[in-house]
């Protein structure tokens, strides 16, 4: 079985929570960094050559084959910790609260969408501890609809439940899904949605950290159909373990009588936000897929 199919797995996320529950920390931080240094022994396993590729990318393709192994061991840590927070204190409300800091402007749009006041699509990039963030964000009282991928593994399915919160709605991708979403939007609510997650066969490419990758454009879509401007939010950790989760300004949708070209320019505008966020911390990018697929075969090994 590939590495990716079993991590994502209701097997893989299982014993992630299981190893979360029962090793306290440091001792459970130690056993995530161990079981991240095997996973890159690994290495033409898609998610050890999506790390090095997507790491060797957002570093300007400026590093060596040592140094690229060295970043993608830095990201499966970072991503085995984050792990290992959000699954220790998942059904304890006040400690995955203690772990989070939310700026101001976050604050307000929690404040915002329980009102109704709101009235945009919130999208993110797979940036630190992300699943943490949607947990705390609905634990603060955020009212929101999540669109999830299309045909989610079992492990993800478990996932999706452990995203929901009284006023969160995790809906898989769907006409129907899309029509309450443009709903919600209307109605000045909020929609959640990723934003760096490849999408496989894709043939219309966008231009990401300069060079053409098959991202997705359905954000863009529904906020221009709706009328609605598009938000960045985007979690980070510091050098204490801490973890802040920060939403960008308000991307407002551009118009003229080109909709495919405005689909494409608006959805280049939100990247250029994404790609701030990610420079600031790229080691904490956590995405584990291929996102420039071309270059795959181009990454110097050793």
């Amino acid at each position: 079985m590939e590495l990716q199919t079993l991590a994502t797995s209701r097997y893989g996320v299982g014993f992630a929570l299981t190893l979360a529950r029962t090793l306290p920390p440091p001792l459970g931080y130690r056993v995530a960094y161990a079981l991240a240094d095997f996973l890159a022994l690994f290495r033409r396993s898609i998610i050890v050559r999506s790390a090095r590729l997507n790491q060797w990318i957002v570093h300007n393709m400026a590093l060596t084959a040592e140094e690229i192994d060295e970043a993608m061991k830095a990201v499966l840590r970072h991503a085995g910790q984050c792990a290992y927070d959000l699954y220790r204190h998942i059904n304890d409300s006040q400690a995955l609260l203690s772990m989070i800091e939310f700026d101001e402007e976050l604050k307000q749009l929690i404040r915002e969408s329980a009102t109704n006041n709101a009235g945009y699509v919130v999208v993110g990039p797979h940036l630190s501890n992300f699943d943490l963030g949607i947990k705390a964000a609905g634990i603060a009282g955020v009212h929101a609809q999540i669109l999830a991928i299309t045909s989610p593994t079992s492990g993800y399915l478990w996932q999706n439940r452990m995203r929901s919160a009284p006023h969160v709605e995790v809906t898989p991708i769907s006409p129907k899904a899309l029509f309450k979403a443009y709903r919600r939007l209307q109605a000045g609510g909020i929609v959640v949605t990723g934003v760096d997650r490849p999408v496989p066969g894709k043939a219309e490419m966008l231009s990401f950290f300069g060079h053409p990758a098959p991202l997705p454009t359905g954000h863009v879509r529904l906020a221009m159909n709706a009328g609605v401007p598009v938000r960045v939010v985007a979690a980070s950790m510091d050098e204490t373990g801490k973890y802040h989760l920060t939403v960008s300004e308000r991307i407002p949708m551009r118009r003229t009588r080109d909709k495919q070209a405005d689909i494409r320019e608006n959805a280049q505008r939100v990247l250029e936000v994404v790609e701030w966020y990610i420079r600031r911390a790229p080691l904490q990018w956590t995405m584990f897929h291929p996102v420039w697929p071309h270059l795959l075969d181009k990454v110097p090994t050793r």
